[in-house]
């Protein structure tokens, strides 16, 4: 690419149009009559014989000038300097960007500052199709129904292409949705957002330490807020590139730092994205936002969910709606991209037919997401409370504040959540400690130190339905998405499992018999079909 663009500045520039550095005054069209013909010099020469010879001589020869750039022809040196130049710049942004971004050993994002790869990265998933083919950030679609098939699961009324999602904070303003599920996720979680605008706090807030594979954030809830979320979200409904069968896209609310009513942050959030969402996620355990976690006591969180319910409740319900009626009508629109226009038919037309029987619930299901570190106690009034106000699922977990892993890093001791490989321990006890308080009766979301298909596999045996990943992620690239599916795919053939959902909560169930039940799939009121 370098070298296209050396040779474009290298070649001549040599005009190529009729008149190209001619002042416009001395310009005609081509229909106009010529300024002197061959027996005379001028139209002024025969009309005044009193003009002076060097006034004759001077517009005879600006004329001839003239003539000779109209009848020459455009020069190949013109095109070729073009085709270098574009070739070039293409070339060369191609070559940073599969380098920045492609699935390296030594990943070069982690060359750079934390935060700023982070915006790299979503910016990356942001960009149109075509440009994350060539650079490698869309899963193949051979590889997809290879594996997918296997890993196809039913979650709260929805029916996910596989249950390997991508957690809440990677995608904090729904910028890079369509990307994150082109590379391969079954489901796609957005936020969090909270309902004004907030920087979050200060830089720098994140911090990692690879040799454990952790990454220490304190962003505290740095968001456009609703309205910029909401308009970048109804755009994206015009499109092709989300809402239709299997691209499961998640919404995470919250509340601004500084906002003395909780509730109705929250419920301001439900009412303004719920329309947007397949399902929805109140945030209620983000250890950078003062006093959040106290919104994990009983008495705070009934009332918390109860209004948030209560909120979905009132959302317009979600007609079924006819898969090809719309993909009709989207074509009818012209609701396209350029390449479509021109004429190029859409990598995203291919489509599986199959999915057209997947199924959504008319209503986005609530979850509410719980931090790692909660209390016996707190444990059980969150069961309890989720039971009462019929909450459809829970996340467990986000990140944690404790430090005591056993190794020791300069960065151990910056304030803010830990993510990574030291949370998978706990928060799979957490989540079998629900799953047994709640006989298996509550969808759970396992997250929390997923680094490869078999630590999804025991997520998932704990009692988790399906299994959310970002910590890994950044370490790992764009290609980690699909290692972790293949793997995950082979550790439940290994233990002999034919499908998902007969692994969950398979450490739970008594040899003979079933200590608990299988989880609900419903939730969100009853399904409909595309």
């Amino acid at each position: 690419g370098t070298l296209m663009i050396a040779a474009s500045k290298l070649l001549p520039r040599i005009p190529r149009a009729r008149g190209l550095g001619l002042p416009a005054s001395w310009r005609r069209p081509p229909t106009a009559k010529p300024r002197y013909s061959s027996s005379s010099s001028s139209p002024s020469s025969s009309s005044s014989s009193s003009s002076s010879s060097s006034s004759s001589s001077s517009s005879s020869s600006q004329w001839k000038f003239e003539r000779e750039q109209i009848g020459r022809k455009p020069t190949q040196f013109s095109t070729l300097r073009t085709f270098a130049m574009f070739t070039g710049a293409a070339g060369f942004f191609l070559g940073v960007t599969g380098y920045i971004l492609g699935d390296t050993d030594n990943n070069p994002l982690l060359r750079l500052d934390p935060e700023t790869a982070h915006n790299v990265a979503v910016w990356g998933a942001s960009l149109p199709q075509y440009l994350r083919v060539a650079v490698g950030m869309v899963e193949a679609e051979n590889v997809r129904r290879e594996v997918d098939e296997k890993l196809k699961v039913e979650f709260c009324g929805m029916t996910m292409k596989n249950c390997i999602g991508l957690a809440a904070g990677f995608d904090k303003n729904a910028e890079g949705i369509a990307g994150m599920l082109d590379m391969g996720f079954g489901f796609v979680e957005a936020g969090t957002v909270t309902p004004k605008p907030q920087a979050g706090n200060p830089k720098p807030r994140v911090f990692r330490i690879p040799e454990q594979g952790v990454v220490i954030n304190r962003y505290g809830f740095n968001s456009d807020g609703h309205a910029a979320v909401e308009k970048r979200l109804k755009g994206m409904q015009k499109y092709y590139e989300l809402f239709r069968p299997g691209r499961i896209v998640g919404l995470n609310v919250g509340k601004n730092k500084t906002s003395p009513h909780a509730v109705r942050d929250y419920v301001q959030g439900i009412e303004a994205l719920g329309p947007y969402a397949d399902y929805l996620v109140v945030n209620v355990s983000s250890p950078n936002t003062p006093g959040l976690r106290n919104l994990q006591n009983e008495k705070e969180l009934r009332e918390l969910l109860g209004a948030v319910v209560a909120a979905r409740d009132k959302l317009p319900k979600r007609e079924p709606i006819d898969y090809f009626e719309q993909r009709q009508k989207r074509r009818d629109a012209h609701v396209w991209t350029l390449a479509y226009q021109l004429g190029i038919w859409p990598m995203e037309e291919k489509y599986d037919f199959r999915e057209t029987s997947f199924s959504r619930p008319a209503l986005p299901p609530v979850l509410v997401k719980i931090a790692p570190d909660v209390s016996p106690e707190t444990l059980q009034g969150v069961a309890t409370v989720v039971r009462d106000t019929k909450v459809d699922g829970v996340i467990i977990s986000n990140t944690t504040i404790r430090r005591d892993f056993g190794f020791e890093h300069k960065n151990l001791q910056e304030r803010g959540g830990l993510s990574g490989r030291p949370l998978k321990e706990m928060s799979t006890k957490v989540i079998g400690d629900f799953y047994k308080l709640t006989n298996g009766e509550i969808p759970i979301v396992g997250v929390g130190g997923v680094s490869s298909g078999e630590d999804a596999l025991e997520k998932i045996k704990a009692g988790a339905s399906v299994v959310q990943l970002y910590t890994a992620l950044a370490y790992g690239g764009p290609g980690f998405v699909t290692k972790v599916k293949r793997e995950l795919a082979a550790a439940m053939q290994t233990s002999g499992y034919s499908s998902v959902q007969e692994a969950i909560g398979a450490d739970h169930r008594i040899s003979g018999g079933a200590a608990a039940t299988t989880p609900t799939t419903g939730g969100g009121g009853s399904s409909w079909f595309w």
